[in-house]
This record gives structure tokens, sequence and C-alpha cells, in this order.
């Protein structure tokens, strides 16, 4: 009897103690009607100066509101342990209903904040595991996110921005990560990765292996004779020198997705005509898909034309299905460059688990006069990365065309960002959760072996008016693999590899390299204006969906799903599996023939290796990262189809 009356009072006290707690404030106590803001809702170039007034009330906008995941650190524990070699629950990966299950929001959570917008009479125009997309009037969401709308004057123009961090209720503030929308009238874009060479007809002169075919009729650079640069590598040549073909690997059994913009109506009959003429075998049927719908593209001055698109779409499918020829391979055509129609089109992939690799050959960069990167989209694009990590989801980005990507390789750079106002990683590149694959440029020996390779960085000479000499020697830079530090702290699988003169704490890329050199291109064909051709294609975009396509060799040969790839890479950092790339100890050029109807710039003289802003150097580097797959690599995993022994330091 006693003890029930015990706890009668220590039940009382602690009610007493609830209650003083409740109404006593605290420092750290959340109020859950305060609104809590959403940092880096308003952008830091929109200042009070530049600040020229609000916009219309009635102005009518279309937002989207990222959804953040249930349980975040939840998340972060799951994938430490699934991407971490040694770890008892390395490669357990999640069905997308699991993940949804564990890590998506609740319908409650998706209800409550349903309820906040449509109390201040905006509206949900359509919806998906990871966004609401909102429309109103300016000042329905003025009500809604405690912050007026904008119009700023800038440098490029005048644009709009919320006046203020968009506030979102405190109940909900882990729930609604970002919004996206109301900054600026730039929209965010990506740009294909590839350099085409121009179609040129008539005869034109290359040789079967580097240093062939020397030039005595053309000036001498470097005091001697020049050759005529490789004749563009077809997929089977480069299966040979990567050791795909020595390997026995095809990627049966597994698929490969490739995610960019609009769409080619001849890219299947493209790759089986171009399969065919290169010994190659077409696609079987069935094996090569798409999801396109031209009916709701939108085509915009500012994405290149559909175009230039097919032409990417071209190179990568013709990579990937070459590297792996057993793989299925799945194109998703997004509706415009755009990132949100990106976005739409990688997490179809990621939501239905739709494939194992994806491949994308197209980037953007944060720092530039013309800002349309926000935070918003950063942070929905990392999630979405990370729920591909969970389910086991390898992500492959091209590391960037343009060097250092600083202003000094944009005011040559055939590939650059003009407006790009620092050196910088590319983005979505540079997210921890992805790899970064850079480009180099590859030699094979007179019997198409592997001869050896430098980082793919390019300076371009061209003739004198007298057809005398080069001019300028070592010339302008043209392209380079991209690489460097990006915005995002550095990554555990990174610690113990990059030096920290490189990283400064940071993450950095690339993190593996393969043939995109653009003087040495490979060879691709296309249907442009509708007849038929093979053409020189160059860029990260060619070796991004040739390493894409190499992960499903290894996955083959292993029999187990890699997911993402970056902890193991690191951990075979070691291991004798990558070529370790260096700058050439010596200039070393060569020269291309461009054809008989190019008129002046029929001969193009490339001094190799010279990337710009950045060096290819013994171990890890920004302009290779941990080198190029050698065949010891795909042999690494006929090896070892179990858990590895050895893992990278994991995640403080």
């Amino acid at each position: 009897m006693r003890s029930i009356h015990i706890r009668r009072a220590l039940a009382s006290v602690a009610a007493i103690a609830a209650l003083a707690a409740a109404l006593t404030p605290t420092a750290n106590a959340a109020e859950p009607h305060k609104p809590a803001p959403l940092p880096g809702s308003h952008p830091d170039r929109a200042t009070t100066e530049s600040d020229t007034g609000q916009i219309p009330a009635a102005t009518h906008l279309i937002a989207r509101l990222y959804l953040g995941p249930r349980d975040p650190d939840g998340l972060d524990a799951f994938l430490t342990a699934v991407t971490t070699p040694t770890n008892p629950r390395y490669r357990h990966f999640l069905t997308p209903a699991q993940y949804e299950r564990r890590f998506g929001l609740t319908p409650s959570a998706r209800h409550r904040i349903t309820q906040w917008l449509t109390s201040a009479h905006l509206r949900v125009t359509a919806k998906s595991p990871h966004y609401l997309q909102v429309s109103g009037t300016e000042g329905d969401f003025a009500r809604a996110m405690g912050t007026s709308i904008h119009r700023y004057a800038g440098s490029g123009g005048t644009v709009q921005s919320p006046a203020g961090d968009v506030r979102v209720p405190a109940s909900l503030s882990r729930d609604a990560r970002a919004v996206e929308g109301l900054s600026f009238n730039v929209p965010a874009t990506a740009q294909p990765l590839s350099h085409p060479e121009p179609h040129t007809s008539g005869q034109r002169v290359c040789s079967s292996y580097f240093g062939e075919r020397p030039a005595p009729a053309l000036p001498k650079a470097y005091g001697k004779t020049q050759t005529y640069a490789p004749c563009p590598y077809t997929a089977r040549q480069l299966r040979r020198a990567y050791g795909v073909t020595a390997s026995g690997a095809s990627g049966k059994g597994r698929t490969i997705a490739i995610v960019g913009a609009y769409g080619s109506a001849t890219a299947e009959q493209d790759a089986n005509s171009y399969a065919t003429l290169t010994g190659d075998q077409p696609f079987q049927s069935g094996q090569y898909r798409e999801r396109v719908s031209p009916s709701d593209w939108n085509v915009t001055k500012a994405c290149a034309p559909p175009t230039s698109w097919a032409g990417e779409q071209a190179l990568d499918v013709d990579m990937a299905h070459g590297y792996a020829p057993d793989a299925d391979i799945l194109y998703a055509g997004a509706n415009s460059c755009l990132d949100a129609d990106l976005m739409d089109a990688e997490s179809y992939v990621i939501d239905h688990r739709a494939a194992d690799v994806i491949s994308n050959s197209w980037a953007e960069v944060i720092h530039t006069s013309r800002p349309h990167l926000t935070p918003a989209v950063i942070k929905a694009w990392n999630l979405l990365f990370r729920q591909a990590a969970a389910e086991g989801i390898g992500v492959y980005f091209a590391a960037g065309d343009c060097g250092d990507q600083s202003p000094g390789a944009a005011s040559g750079g055939f590939n650059c960002d003009p407006n790009t106002t620092q050196p910088q990683a590319d983005f979505p590149s540079g997210s921890p959760w992805v790899t970064s694959v850079g480009a180099t440029t590859l030699a094979t020996t007179k019997d198409g072996g592997y001869a050896w390779e430098t980082s793919m960085g390019d300076d371009l000479s061209i003739l004198s008016p007298q057809d005398t000499a080069w001019e300028p020697i070592p010339g302008l830079f043209a392209f380079g693999s991209g690489g460097g530090p990006s915005d995002f702290s550095r990554p555990w699988y990174q610690r113990d590899t990059v030096p920290e003169s490189f990283a400064h704490d940071h993450r950095v890329t690339p993190d593996i390299s393969m043939e995109g050199d653009g003087a040495l291109p490979v060879l691709i064909g296309r249907t442009d204006s509708g007849r038929f051709e093979t053409v020189g294609y160059g860029g990260t975009s060619a070796a991004t969906p040739a390493f894409a396509a190499l992960q499903a060799d290894a996955e083959q040969l292993s029999g187990h799903t890699l997911g993402f790839a970056n902890p193991l890479l690191y951990m075979l950092r070691s291991a004798g599996v990558f070529h370790d790339i260096r700058d050439l100890s010596r200039p070393t050029a060569v020269i291309r023939d461009m054809g008989p109807n190019a008129g002046t710039y029929r001969f193009l003289l490339y001094t190799l290796g010279h990337d710009y802003g950045l060096k290819a150097t013994k171990g890890y580097d920004m302009s290779t990262g941990l080198g190029s797959p050698a065949p010891a690599y795909l042999e690494w995993f006929r090896r070892h189809s179990g858990r590895p022994r050895r893992a990278p330091r994991p995640p403080r």
C-alpha cells in the first residue's frame, strides 16, 4: 500500500516538474508555432542596395517544396554501413519500397505540410516522393512562407528573390527542407559535356596507332616532325586497351541507365548501325529501352538544342553498349535541361530501381555571375543521390571539360561556362555521393594494346598564314578534364588518399578517369539531317558512360551489386588496379586532319597533357583522380566476389 502512495507522489512530482518545464522558457526549446527559417533561401546576392521593390502581389508563381527524409540521422548511419566495404551491413541495400517505408515521409507528415500550404490558398499541382509542386500568387506565397518576393538589380539584369529567408512552421522544418522556384529569373540548367568534331567530307589522314604516320609536309613543332593523330577510337579498340576483352566480361544481367535531355528518334537504329560497322553486335530485341515524352518537351533557349543532346545520347549509348555489350540500356530523357526536369528523369530510375548504374554526361557550375543553382536544388540533388546509394545504385557524373573551370580557362576553352567566377568543381560531379569521372588522353600500341595515358588537356595551334609554322606554341587552351575542390566537406573515403594541400577539407574531383580526349576522340554513329554518319566525339562525356559500363562488367564478374562505388575505389588505391597517370615529361603533340573542306583550319596541332590549372602527378591528383582502370581492375572483381577485408576510415 505504501508503494502505491510513493508511486502516486512521484507521479505528482513528475507532473509538476513537467508543467514547470513547459512554462519555463529555455534557449533550446523549439516553439512549435514559431516559423523556422530555411537557410540559404534568400540569396546573398540579393542585397538591400540592389532591391528595387516588391513584385505585384497578384503575380502568379510556381515553386517546388522539397521534402526531407524521415530520420535523417538514421539514414546517415545506414549509408555509412551499407557503403563501407568491411561493415557487416555492406551491400545490404534497400528496395525502393523499403526505402520509402524506412526513410520516406509518412502520409500524416505530408498531410500536415499540405494543410499548411493550402491554408494560405496555395494549390498543390503535382507531387512525388521528393517534392510538392505548388502554385499561387505572390501574396499567397508571402502569407505561407513569411517573406515577400522582390526584384533586385544586377550586372546580368533584374532578377527576383525572396526578400528574406523562407519560413516554415517549426513543427514541419525537418520535413519541408527547401523551396525552389522563387529565386531569380535564370533557371537552373545543365549542358551536355561532349565535344563533337565538325562534320567534314573528303579523305582525312590519321594513324592506326599513336605515332604511326609522320607529317613531313607540315611544319615541325618542338624541333621535330609531328605525326598525325590516331583515327577516332572504336568501342572495340577501347575494350581491348582497358582489359575488358581479356576479362570476358560483357555486363550480362546488369542494366545501365543514361540520363540526358530530350531524345533521338533514331538512337537505337544508330547504335545498331555503329556496332555493325565497327565489328560489334547490335542490340538484341528489348535490350535497349527509352523513357521519353516528346509532347512534353520544353525546348527553351536556356538549353542546348535537342540536336546537341541527340549527339550526346548517341555518344553515351555507343560507349555504354560498346564496353558492356550484353547489358540492358535504359535512356531516360528529361523534358528539358532544367534541373527540375533532369531531376524527374533521374528520380524515375531511382524510385523504380530501374538500373544498377546511372551515367550522366552533363554538368553546371555553382559559382557564376548568373547564379541559378540554389541551395534548395543542391540539397534536393544530394538527397536523391543518397537514396540511390541506399538502394545500391551507382551514380556516375562527368567531371567537366574545362580544367579547373576558372575564368582563365573559360576565356578560351571550348566547353566552359563563360560566366564562371572562380576555380571550382562542376556540379553534380562534386557531390560527395556520386562518382566523378574525368578524362584522359590514351595512346595504344601497334597491336592495339595499352601504351600510355596522360591527362586530357590540349593546347591548340594553327598554321601561320604562310603555312610555315604553328602559331602559337604551345598553343591556346582548348579543353581539359575537369576537377578541383567542391563546396562540400571532405568525405571519409578521401581522407587517407587526397592530400590536404588539394582538399583543404573539401570534397575534390575527379575520382577516376578514362579516355575522352577531344584531340584523340572516340568514334560514334549518329543521324544528322536525316543521314547516318560516324564522327569523333571527345570530353568527359565519353569517359563517363565508359566507366559506368565498366562497373556493370565488374558487377557481372563479382556476382554482386556494387552500389555507390567511391569507398571501394579509394580502398583499392594501393591494390595495383589503376594506371597512375602523370603529365608527360616532354612536349608531345599530334596533328589532326579535319578534312579537305575545313579550309584554313584543315590541320590543327594539339599539344597534349596541358590541363588548365590542374596537374597529373604521382598518386591522386585533381586532373585524373585515382587514375584509370588497368586490366587488373576487372580481374580484382573476378577474384574478390566476397566482402573486402580492408576499408577506408568511416565518417566521423
